[in-house]
């Protein structure tokens, strides 16, 4: 029922009965205060309605936020886990090279520490040689056939001395 229904309502008019006036004064008083309650009623529900479209608002914002920090902390994970393999991979790589170098390495120190048993050996016998040359020099130094070439020599000088003598003496 409407405020203007109870406010309009007719009475029948009794015998000793109520003022009408002061009854539909004090009715379109009622009709107000209905109306007034009914507006407030009215704007209370639409802030309610509003509210509940802001609460739901807020919701779908907080369901979209936890999605997205969900969404983030996967891609977090994801990368960790994507950067953890590529440092294992890489840690891999790093020790199979250092493990190449490094036999790289032995085989040249043992290559080069056979080069050197092998110099040594050379010059040992290098040495032993050049001993012996020096050896059969010296020996051939001390032997008598200098001697005896020495005094040849003289004899050879003699020799000439004197044919330049007889040859000399008879150009002149």
């Amino acid at each position: 029922m409407e405020a203007s229904e109870r406010t309009d309502k007719k009475f029948a008019t009794v015998y000793r009965g109520l003022d009408e006036k002061e009854v539909r004064n004090h009715l379109r008083k009622i009709e107000e205060e209905i109306e007034e309650r009914d507006r407030k009623i009215a704007q209370l529900e639409e802030m309610l309605n509003e509210r509940d479209e802001n609460l739901n608002s807020f919701r779908t914002v907080e369901t979209s936020i936890n999605e997205a920090i969900l969404t983030a902390q996967r891609a977090g994970d994801d990368t960790k886990k994507a950067a953890q393999e590529r440092a294992d991979e890489i840690i891999r790589s790093a020790e199979a090279e250092r493990d190449i170098i490094i036999d790289k390495a032995l085989n040249q120190a043992r290559h080069i520490g056979s080069q050197t048993e092998d110099m040594k050996r050379q010059s040992k016998v290098f040495r032993a040689r050049f001993k012996m040359l020096v050896q059969a020099q010296l020996d051939l130094l001390q032997s008598d056939d200098w001697d005896y070439l020495l005094d040849y020599d003289m004899d050879n000088e003699d020799k000439v001395r004197d044919i330049e003598n007889e040859y000399g003496n008879n150009e002149e």
